[in-house]
């Protein structure tokens, strides 16, 4: 068997923060390094190694197409300007690699995998889609004779959650970019009663994982049984608990208004085209479905709730709504605003939110005093206004 050579190097950033040594071939064939594929896929080299010996396993083998079995390959680097120039290194082939994202995001949608296993299988579903969106996107810009750049393109439709939460110095005692409680406890710095609240009350979407007693010994502790959170969870956990930290996790979501357009406050706003741009990557949903009701936004990723009154509820009846809130409120934050509101108090009101409250949002500069709905300035909910200037809130 002829041995390959890579003869060509560069540097693969997909996903933002993750860059990956990736190569060309004599024969033309494109891989990236073991430790690349790993940091592409989120799992630890060394269980790479375990899976892609004995690639496709057996779970996995109903959602993987017949006729792949070589994963791993052997090759030479003669690339110029490579650390790596004259040794041999361990390669995958993106076949493989795009078999290994089929299997275990087609594996999460059936539940087959292991609750250990789900998180890779949720990276594979984020990867799988916004590589298909950036494939379309990239095909459509060049038959318009554009040159799209597909690595900024593809880190464009991928925004990872625990870039974000790295950026503030989180670190995880597990390996795998698991966290267990204590972690989390430090870096938000609340009491473990205050963190095991938050998690009954939202346990619906944050998912614990169950650690072997290998992991459990593996970081010095003597526990029988204890449990590890995914770095998205924590994400959701940090930004959802009225925190220090939190607030400043999401005055770092928020740290480019200037990069969004400035809605004008004379016209009714469109609300959905900046909310998208706003929380782009953030899972935003429209019209969404809570209980029995629907909500005009939510944020899966931040648990929050946007209701743009004055748009889309210009009639309703005030004892169903209060019942409609309380329900909202036993797990997400609820943030409601005037549909001609200014954009900088809107913000300043999200930065506020916390589960289990409503914010309500009423600029009296901006809107005057010829609004359509009834001011009640003793209200007892959590007001929120531009600078110093008095704020009401509506119904």
């Amino acid at each position: 068997m002829t041995e390959r050579k890579a003869v060509y190097y560069g540097k693969v950033e997909l996903i933002p923060g993750i860059v990956c040594d990736g190569y060309v071939l004599d024969d033309d064939t494109a891989v990236m390094s073991e430790r690349g594929t790993a940091d592409l896929l989120g799992i630890h080299h060394k269980s790479l190694q375990s899976v892609a010996a004995n690639w496709p396993t057996k779970t996995l083998k109903p959602f993987i197409g017949n006729g792949l079995s070589v994963a791993v390959n052997s090759v030479k680097v003669t690339a110029k300007e490579n650390p790596h120039k004259g040794r041999n290194i361990t390669v995958y082939k993106t076949s493989f690699i795009e078999s290994f994202i089929r299997g275990y995001a087609l594996a999460l949608a059936h539940d087959a995998l292991r609750e250990n296993q789900k998180h890779i299988g949720k990276r594979c579903v984020i990867l799988q889609s916004s590589l298909v969106q950036t494939a379309l996107e990239v095909a459509i810009k060049q038959a318009c004779g554009l040159s799209p750049n597909i690595q900024q393109t593809a880190q464009k439709n991928y925004i990872d959650a625990v870039k974000l939460i790295k950026d503030f110095g989180f670190t995880c005692t597990a390996p795998d970019d698991i966290a267990i409680k204590k972690d989390i406890t430090q870096f938000l710095d609340v009491p473990e009663s205050t963190l095991n609240s938050f998690l009954r009350k939202h346990k619906g979407e944050i998912e614990p994982l169950k650690l072997d007693s290998a992991t459990i010994r593996s970081f010095g502790s003597k526990a029988s049984r204890m449990n590890g959170y995914h770095l998205d969870d924590v994400t959701k956990i940090a930004l959802g608990m009225d925190s220090i930290v939190g607030i400043e996790l999401k005055k770092k979501v928020f740290g480019e208004i200037g990069s969004f357009a400035k809605p004008s406050t004379s016209l009714e706003i469109q609300w959905r085209e900046v909310l998208s741009n706003v929380f782009d990557g953030f899972d935003l949903h429209f019209n969404y479905p809570i209980g029995s009701y629907k909500v005009d936004f939510f944020v899966a990723k931040l648990m929050l709730v946007l209701e743009c009154n004055g748009y889309c509820h210009r009639y309703y009846d005030d004892e169903q709504e209060k019942v409609r809130e309380k329900l909202i409120t036993q797990k997400y934050s609820l943030v409601r605003f005037h549909h001609k509101i200014n954009l900088e108090t809107l913000f300043n009101g999200i930065l506020q939110a916390k589960p289990g409250t409503t914010v309500r949002l009423y600029d009296l500069e901006q809107l005057g005093q010829e609004m359509p709905f009834n001011i009640n300035p003793l209200n007892s909910e959590r007001r929120v206004g531009r600078g110093t200037k008095p704020t009401f809130s509506f119904k």
